[in-house]
């Protein structure tokens, strides 16, 4: 069936909260597992991406990859069991009895390598355009800096189109059993203008939502402080929990808009 012709009777933001509802023990284990981490990091900072010069650090850079690497960790499950539910229908944990071992942490070791990917460019963009958006931040931009920031702007633009391109890996991966290049390459060459602006839109679509849970995060940090939990650690766990949930939409929803491409190209 063409690329066009695939119909899907929900939209796909109404399947991303349907999975978040039918797999909330992975969600859940998820959170909690990055309020753990977020713990840990807390107890343990690691140096920061800045000197106290101001000036890159090799070191801060390579910690936060790791560190992003680990955030990554409880997502990979979240990732898997959306792809199920929406290509063979198993939610929660059946889904993740669907496949061997083996196939588990073929999927696993693919996203977990994506995550790196992912985490080492966002890295590499900070070190080198940090201090033009932050004179950006300021007002402060000359005719170098600007240039320097489109050319930054034009990086991303590409790294987002090679997400789109060959985001459907894990699709492919799941159905076929196979992660050929050219496969997943055709699914996203088919349904490019399907992805980009679908992926655009979630990709715009979290940081409103991270706004609107703001309010929500300050009355459930004024509750833990009214039974006795100091300020601190009740943020810390609230922001936690919050960001997990975000991050655990957001990772549903790429799951659907890239399964649904997988269906509609094949």
């Amino acid at each position: 069936m063409s690329a066009q012709a695939r119909p899907f009777k929900t939209w796909i933001i109404q399947d991303g909260m349907a999975l978040m509802w039918q797999g909330r023990g992975i969600i859940a284990i998820s959170v909690l597992l990055t309020v753990l981490i977020s713990g840990l990091g807390f107890v343990m900072p690691g140096p920061a991406l800045l000197d106290a010069e101001g000036s890159p650090s090799l070191i801060g850079a390579i910690w936060q990859v790791i560190w992003f690497a680990i955030y990554a960790i409880p997502l990979i499950p979240v990732a898997y069991v959306s792809h199920i539910a929406v290509l063979r229908g198993e939610v929660g944990f059946a889904a993740m009895r669907m496949q061997d071992l083996a196939g588990l942490l073929h999927f696993a070791r693919g996203m977990m390598t994506a995550a790196l990917v992912v985490a080492v460019l966002a890295t590499l963009y900070q070190l080198v355009f940090v201090s033009d958006l932050l004179l950006m931040s300021t007002g402060r931009v000359d005719a170098s800096a600007a240039l320097r920031l489109g050319v930054g702007a034009v990086a991303a633009f590409l790294v987002f189109t090679l997400f789109v391109l060959l985001g459907a890996w894990g699709a492919v991966s799941l159905q076929t059993g196979q992660t050929r290049l050219g496969d997943v390459l055709v699914v996203g060459r088919r349904c490019f203008f399907y992805l980009f602006v679908r992926l655009l839109a979630v990709v715009l679509f979290l940081p409103i939502l991270s706004a609107l849970v703001l309010p929500v995060m300050g009355q459930v940090v004024a509750i833990l402080v009214a039974f006795g939990i100091p300020a601190d650690p009740a943020f810390l766990i609230v922001s936690a929990a919050f960001s997990a949930l975000i991050g655990c939409f957001a990772v549903v929803l790429v799951s659907v808009i890239f399964c649904r491409a997988w269906l509609r190209a094949k």
